[in-house]
């Protein structure tokens, strides 16, 4: 089972009747990710926009539309316009003020990032010319689509504008850039790393206080190399990177051989006023490639790269007080833990909001198996107070070059592979909800459903809704505070239907 997650891109000649509550979208001929999402202040939702093919011109232009609605679904805005039909969008994002829309021209082999205002009107246009190394990873997307997969590489900046991480190859070295697109003002920034290194990759953490983190991995053998002598024959450099958000300068390099273990980073969150980048971790002496995680680890960091603080939480000697696992970090049909969010209450507890993967199939294997959601209970100085599993269906996911535990995770929060699907907290972080899809098959019910873990003033209680066991395909997107937007995509049909549901 795929993530179910934010955004479709539809292929349609559309008939569309929108009331208060519901849209009801007739003529969908083909239903992938990317193209709508919830408009956001916070995480408090505030409307909804759908893009979508809406009419076919002639044989070579095709007509859009990019329709805006209020949190009860009532249309607030109908945007139209024409371009060629040979123009695919490739992800959409939202980042608090402004929605952008990433187009790909197969004409001009260009790529095109469209900002509108919340509003629907349109703001700004930015391009960027591709060369051949980077034509050919628009496969990747494509083949994402055809797999109804999530593959994210534009991050929202909130009220600043948006970050592109797009990779590229050049003959057996492979590289990437990020870009930064604006939404207060037409002004953009382009970064490639540099240095003595054969392949580059990155991965965006986050934004905070003026800066845009990110991980580095530096390899020194290009892809000739990896393929005679395998993975594990290969040294990696990994660096916690930050930019300046107005420049694109960057602002310092941290390696994390300098930090006590080393940390893998896959996540950013920000606790307090706290700057917080976490992940799976390893001892300074043991092979990435080969050696399994002692844990998971936060590394409290300021905006210059001073590293501020670093709290270890190992499977041995803290989770395993709460929890039955194994020196390897593996629980009993769990699997190693990936964290996707950190959330802290008004009395000072942090809950750490984890899934389970592991390998599946043979040591070699490149398969992954997405396991049971977890919720970690800490204290406000990250001493694990307590831990709970909540199980739902396993899936499996191919993950190309992710043979270690140590990096499978990251490689699959980049395919979209896990089922978390979004976290609510209210402003007085009195109150959140942690919300994930499953698959259910029984007697009395097949199909997805969507769950939630709900924290209020101290009490957790979990809620399930089954979605409609008819669809081909269903979509869960956040909603007003106990409210979820079901959309249901039935392919003999071409329908695509949506609706408000409460939460139990």
């Amino acid at each position: 089972m795929k993530k179910l997650l934010l955004v479709t891109q539809f292929i349609l000649s559309a008939a569309i009747v929108m009331n208060a509550q519901s849209i009801s979208i007739e003529n969908v001929h083909k239903v992938t990710l990317r193209s709508f999402d919830a408009i956001k202040e916070g995480s408090e939702v505030k409307g909804y926009y759908f893009f979508y093919i809406s009419d076919k011109i002639d044989k070579k232009t095709n007509e859009y539309t990019l329709q805006i609605t209020d949190n009860n679904l009532t249309k607030l805005k109908d945007i139209k316009f024409q371009d060629s039909k040979n123009v695919t969008v490739l992800e959409s994002s939202f980042n608090g003020t402004d929605i952008v829309f990433m187009f790909y021209n197969d004409d001009s082999k260009t790529l095109e990032y469209q900002v509108y205002g919340a509003d629907g009107k349109k703001k700004y246009s930015y391009f960027r010319e591709l060369s051949k190394r980077d034509v050919e990873y628009m496969a990747i997307y494509f083949k994402a689509q055809a797999e109804n997969e999530d593959y994210v590489l534009l991050q929202p900046i909130e009220g600043k504008g948006f970050i592109s991480n797009m990779p590229s190859r050049e003959e057996n070295d492979y590289t990437f850039q990020l870009d930064f697109y604006s939404t207060e003002k037409r002004k953009q920034w382009s970064y490639l790393p540099t240095g003595a290194a054969k392949s580059f990759s990155g991965t965006f953490l986050g934004y905070s206080n003026n800066i845009v983190y990110f991980t580095l991995v530096k390899a020194k053998a290009g892809l000739l190399k990896m393929l005679v002598g395998g993975m594990s024959s290969i040294e990696l450099d990994i660096s916690i990177v930050g930019l300046n958000i107005e420049t694109g300068k960057q602002v310092f390099e941290r390696p994390i051989d300098r930090l006590k273990n080393q940390l893998l980073p896959t996540n950013m969150s920000e606790i307090n006023g706290k700057t917080y980048i976490n992940g799976l971790y390893l001892s300074q002496t043991s092979n990435i490639f080969k050696d399994d995680p002692l844990g998971f680890g936060f590394i409290e960091m300021d905006s210059k790269g001073t590293v501020l603080s670093e709290k270890y939480c190992s499977w041995n000697g803290d989770l395993n007080k709460v929890l039955d696992v194994n020196s390897k970090g593996k629980i009993d049909n769990f699997g190693y833990l990936f964290l996707h969010n950190m959330i802290s209450t008004q009395n000072n507890e942090i809950y750490v909001i984890g899934e389970g993967f592991m390998k599946a199939g043979s040591v070699l294997s490149s398969k992954a198996k997405v396991t049971d959601m977890m919720m970690i209970k800490f204290d406000q100085d990250l001493n694990v107070k307590s831990a709970t599993v909540y199980g739902k269906n396993s899936n499996t996911a191919s993950v190309q070059g992710g043979t270690s535990p140590f990096l499978m995770g990251g490689l699959l929060k980049l395919g979209g592979n896990f089922d978390y699907v979004y976290s609510q907290v209210n402003k007085d972080r009195s109150s959140f909800s942690v919300c994930y899809s499953d698959y259910i098959k029984d007697k009395t019910y097949k199909g997805i459903t969507f769950n939630s873990i709900n924290y209020n003033d101290g009490q957790i209680t979990t809620d399930k809704i089954n979605t409609k066991s008819d669809a081909s395909k269903s979509y869960i997107l956040p909603g007003k505070q106990g409210q979820v937007l079901i959309l249901d995509y039935y392919k003999k049909d071409k329908k695509l239907s949506a609706h408000l549901e409460k939460l139990n």
